[in-house]
């Protein structure tokens, strides 16, 4: 029986002028199973990471994310508004509440109300910081910064 693929790319390639970070990769992971990218320093980990979050664009290759390619000319919306990336530098405006914080980011995507309220309080729930949403940021504990940040 085989198992469906959550990611897959296909002689994926990043160059940066003559530097090559990301070399030809075939990579497959299976829905479910959990992998770690291992290497040192400039081996191309984060690279990697922000083309399958479409941060970055490859060079050349393919990228399947649940079977569905994820294409250069951002024809994909649906499948990118699905991705996330949180790299371990991640910047937050400390001196605002939670709700603030997202409030501005809602604004900056023209969500207009009442929707934006819900989609605040959605997405609030989600990450499971809905209890926080008055509080200022520079409270919050690292993991509860991550969580607003994936918010």
């Amino acid at each position: 029986m085989l198992q469906e693929l959550a990611i897959e790319t296909r002689g994926l390639t990043k160059q940066f002028d003559r530097h090559i970070a990301v070399n030809d990769l075939h990579l497959q992971v299976a829905t479910g199973e959990v992998y770690g990218l291992i290497g040192p320093n400039g081996a191309g980990k984060t690279t990697l990471l922000r083309m399958l979050a479409t941060a970055e664009e490859p060079t050349i290759g393919e990228i399947y994310i649940n079977g569905e390619r994820l294409r250069r000319d951002h024809t994909n919306h649906t499948l990118k508004q699905r991705l996330g990336f949180l790299p371990d530098d991640f910047p937050v405006y400390d001196d605002l509440t939670v709700w603030d914080y997202l409030d501005y980011f809602a604004r900056l995507y023209n969500l207009r109300e009442p929707h934006r309220s819900r989609r605040l309080f959605a997405v609030l729930e989600l990450v499971q910081l809905l209890n926080k949403r008055n509080s200022i940021i520079s409270t919050l504990s690292r993991g509860m910064k991550q969580r607003l940040s994936l918010g």
